[in-house]
């Protein structure tokens, strides 16, 4: 009897385990709390500012010029005993958000059901500090095992994550769909892609209802994997290794 191929799981984070719309709407409105109107719009101005001029949200690098920008790391400020306690509010504010609390239903049990199908791996987009403690904090590395994997664009880095975690068929859960399209371009490897319509990307492939033809499969949510056997995600996938296009040079 032949041995069943073995899978590898490749798990996107934001909109796709984690409601991560929901949680910048929460941390949006604590800053406001904390900082008044004024301040809260120069945060995301810096914000945005920063993901154009490094292609990725950076949480460290936008909290650093905002207090460079307001003075708040000026050493007047730091003699300041409430300045100070106010830069320390900010920052915990941001790098110790609750994420485990925005977690998608179903999302763990989703991962769970997948570890029993073959090896699971989250493969994320995001800055090198911020994005894993954000994953711990959601509860997300232990549900893996620490197999976690962030690049700032990580379609760039499929090399590396084929070296990490060897398979004979690749599974890629996410909910960009420009993700899915670089992944199939460039991937010429047995491939399902799983397109997880939730979050503002979704509006880019319509609303509820259909399948995407860009995806391999498509859910409307990811507790929907439960659902799904490894017979199903073998035979929605390519299994000749044969790439979607021309291939993509990194």
């Amino acid at each position: 009897m032949a041995a069943e191929p073995r899978l590898t799981f490749l798990v996107d984070v934001d909109n796709t385990l984690l409601d991560n719309d929901a949680a910048k709407a929460e941390m949006a409105a604590r800053l406001g709390d904390l900082l008044g109107e004024r301040e809260t719009a120069r945060f995301w101005t810096l914000y945005e500012a920063v993901r154009r001029d490094t292609g990725m949200v950076n949480i460290p690098l936008t909290l650093a010029r905002f207090e460079r920008a307001e003075g708040l790391d000026a050493p007047a400020a730091m003699d300041d005993e409430a300045t100070r306690q106010r830069r320390f509010t900010l920052a915990d504010l941001l790098m110790g958000f609750p994420y485990d609390r925005f977690l998608f239903p179903g999302a763990l049990d989703a991962v769970a059901h997948l570890r029993r199908l073959g090896r699971v791996a989250i493969l994320s987009d995001g800055d090198p500090a911020f994005q894993p403690s954000k994953i711990w904090r959601a509860g997300i590395d232990a549900a893996v095992d620490g197999y976690v994997l962030v690049y700032g664009h990580k379609e760039e880095h499929l090399d590396e994550v084929v070296a990490a975690f060897p398979a004979d068929h690749y599974v890629l859960v996410e909910d960009k769909p420009g993700v899915i399209t670089k992944v199939r371009e460039r991937l010429r490897l047995p491939l399902t892609t799983v397109l997880v319509r939730q979050g503002r990307y979704a509006a880019e492939v319509g609303g509820e209802g259909g399948a995407w033809p860009g995806a391999h499969l498509t859910l409307e949510r990811i507790g929907e994997l439960r659902g799904v056997d490894m017979t199903a995600f073998l035979a929605a996938g390519t299994t000749d290794g044969a790439a979607v296009g021309p291939r993509a040079e990194s």
